[in-house]
Parts: structure tokens; C-alpha cells; sequence
């Protein structure tokens, strides 16, 4: 064989092997490709079952009950003063204002004393009558100092003694004789409210009076201010509108103290706001006037809700230990809860999870 053949031979042998090399390659993922076909699917340890969490921690909480509530105002419309003597006002006392068991104004000599009952007044009194008005007229008495018997419905000694002891001091009466100790309608004046401001005031010394006739008016204004679908405390608290601090105790939700009233009917955020804005309500806060000690606990770890009871459970889920407590309020995913029979301090897990659905409360 010549140089020649050979070059040409090993020219042909080249591709050849190429040609091996490239099906053994192919043979070979194909076969790798199939394997992994056929083999199972196993999910990678991160895609695994989660465990079960079954406890959460719980921590103290001091809770001073602050939150934003709205309220509602009532205000009453203008009222007539209707006066009860007839004359000629020898005498006036009224400027813009009127307190209950003051001299009002002086009709042919003799005082006429402004007096607010819960039931206004609308006869002549004397021992041994009974009514809803004797009933005010002692509590009345009893407010202002004078002796009587709060809560009874009858005009015994005690109320006449009281009466003779204001009639004299408002100049009406030496206090000696005995009718000094029977009540007249005509020596007074009743008022819607302990204090009153008047307006449009008539009974000016020198002029005539008749009994029954207006003799000024008292404007409208804000007689009490509710919290909206506010729920009663077992604890005192305080109400705050417009800077205006005003008690509330135990079991109530609105203002009822003229005085107060007064004060935020006075201020400038009450004043800068339409009749409309005043009833759609206003904002203001509630506190707890003494902050209260909680535990705080993952809103699903309370079980069994009744109202403001519930329980948490302790302990392991081997070992559970139903604990009953008062709600005191939910916030952020977590309730405040007060246990019963049970030191905050010694709780530091709580049970969660599907335990719970096995255990009863109460």
C-alpha cells in the first residue's frame, strides 16, 4: 500500500469514530432521561409536613381601658317659667341666673323661692299628704341642707320642719306659728334644673304678675351626652370631651351633671360645630380611672365565649387545664383576659390549636 492509500484511509477512519462517539452520547441521555421518567416524584425537605403548633406564649398586660368612643347629645328646647302667686313684685332677685332654694322674686311682700323636683310641684302641701311630689319636695329638701326623709312619699314632721326652716330664711316666716309648717305653692317657682340660666326675665319690681302666666324662659341646651352603644363598666371611668373631664361611675355611659354639661356646651369645640355635626355624634375618650391587670393571651387561644365569659386552657395537651376568664377587650389579633381563680404571673403558655375543640368551659 502506498503512503498515499494510508493518508486516504485514516482520512476515512476520522468520521467514523466521530460518528461512534456521538450515538454512545446520545444512547446515553436517552437512557438517563427515561430512568428519571420513571422514577417517583419526592418533594424536597422544605415542602415537608408542617408540625403541629399546639401552645402560644401569654404575658401580663396593664390595661387602663383607653379608647376612642363617640357620643350623643340630647338637648332640650326653650321652657317657660310659669309663676304660681299673683300681685304686684315688690322685689326681684333674677338676673340671668336661677338656683334651686333662692329667693326668685317678691310678690306683695312675700318671697318666691325657685325649687327644682324631679316632679314639679303643683299644690299646696301639708302633714300627712302623700305623693310622687312629696316624694321630690324631700329629696329636694334633703339636697339643699334642710331636714326631711329622702325617698318618702309622705309630708311627715320632718318635711314641714324643713320647710318652715327655708321659709325662714328666705324672710317668709319667724318660724313660729304652726302653719309656718304647711307648704304654699304660691311661695314658689319650679325650674327644670338645679341651676338654670333665664332669659327674657318679666317679673321687674313694680310690675303685676298672675299665677300660671309665663315669666321668662329657659334656653335650650344640653341636658346629657351618651356614649353610642356604649356597655356599662363594673369599674369607675372617666369620660373626656373636649378637654372636659367628667366621671362616670360604675354601670353608667352618659353625663347627666348640668354642671359638666355646662362646660362642654361652653367650649369652642362644642360651640364649632351645626346642631347636625352635635347629633351625628362627637369624638371623646374613655379611661379606667385605676388600670387593671390582664393577660394577654392569641385571640384563638379563647374558647367557650358566653358574653364576657370564656375560658383558656394551660398545662399540656396531655394534661390540659381549663381556665375560666372575663374578657376585658380584643385588639390586634389578641385578647386582654382577666383568669379567675388564677395569678396572671403564674400563666406563661396557653393552649392552642385543636385541643381546644375537645375541652369544655364552665
Amino acid at each position: 500500500m502506498t503512503r498515499k492509500q494510508q493518508r486516504n484511509g485514516k482520512r476515512r477512519a476520522a468520521p467514523a469514530l466521530t460518528w461512534v462517539l456521538l450515538a454512545a452520547a446520545t444512547a446515553a441521555a436517552l437512557t438517563v432521561g427515561a430512568c428519571a421518567l420513571w422514577l417517583p416524584d419526592r418533594a424536597p425537605s422544605v415542602l415537608g409536613a408542617p408540625s403541629m403548633v399546639e401552645s402560644a406564649p401569654a404575658s401580663v398586660q396593664e390595661y387602663s381601658g383607653t379608647q376612642q368612643v363617640n357620643v350623643v347629645p340630647t338637648v332640650s328646647g326653650n321652657r317657660e317659667l310659669l309663676g304660681n302667686a299673683s300681685g304686684t313684685v315688690t322685689e326681684n332677685w333674677t338676673g340671668g341666673e336661677l338656683r334651686s332654694g333662692t329667693r326668685a322674686y317678691q310678690v306683695n311682700d312675700r318671697t318666691v323661692v325657685a325649687l327644682h323636683t324631679a316632679t314639679p310641684l303643683y299644690r299646696d302641701l301639708k302633714v300627712g299628704d302623700k305623693g310622687e311630689d312629696v316624694r321630690s319636695l324631700n329629696d329636694e329638701l334633703g339636697r339643699l341642707g334642710y331636714d326631711s326623709v329622702p325617698q318618702s312619699a309622705e309630708y311627715n314632721w320632718n318635711t314641714g320642719n324643713g320647710w318652715r326652716q327655708l321659709m325662714v330664711d328666705s324672710g317668709n316666716s319667724n318660724g313660729v306659728a304652726p302653719e309656718d309648717m304647711d307648704m304654699r305653692l304660691s311661695d314658689t317657682m319650679w325650674i327644670p334644673e338645679d341651676v338654670v340660666n333665664v332669659r327674657d326675665w318679666t317679673a321687674v319690681q313694680g310690675s303685676a304678675v298672675q299665677a300660671g302666666a309665663p315669666l321668662g324662659t329657659v334656653p335650650g341646651g344640653l341636658v346629657k351626652l351618651a356614649i353610642r352603644n356604649g356597655s356599662p363598666s363594673e369599674k369607675e371611668r372617666t369620660l373626656t370631651v373636649f378637654d372636659v373631664a367628667a366621671p362616670l361611675p360604675a354601670g353608667s355611659t352618659e353625663i347627666t351633671d348640668a354642671g359638666l354639661l355646662a362646660q362642654i356646651a361652653a367650649t369652642e369645640g362644642y360651640q364649632g360645630k351645626t346642631p347636625e355635626e352635635r347629633a351625628a355624634g362627637m369624638d371623646a375618650q374613655l379611661t379606667l380611672n385605676q388600670t387593671i391587670q390582664t393577660l394577654r393571651v392569641p385571640a384563638g387561644a379563647v374558647f367557650g365565649t358566653d358574653g364576657a365569659s370564656a375560658c383558656i386552657a394551660t398545662g399540656t395537651t396531655q394534661a390540659p387545664e381549663t381556665v375560666p376568664v372575663r374578657i376585658i377587650t380584643s385588639e390586634l389579633g389578641a385578647s386582654l383576659v382577666q383568669a379567675e381563680h388564677m395569678d396572671a404571673n403564674d400563666v406563661h403558655d396557653v393552649l392552642i390549636g385543636p385541643t381546644l375543640a375537645t375541652l369544655r368551659c364552665g
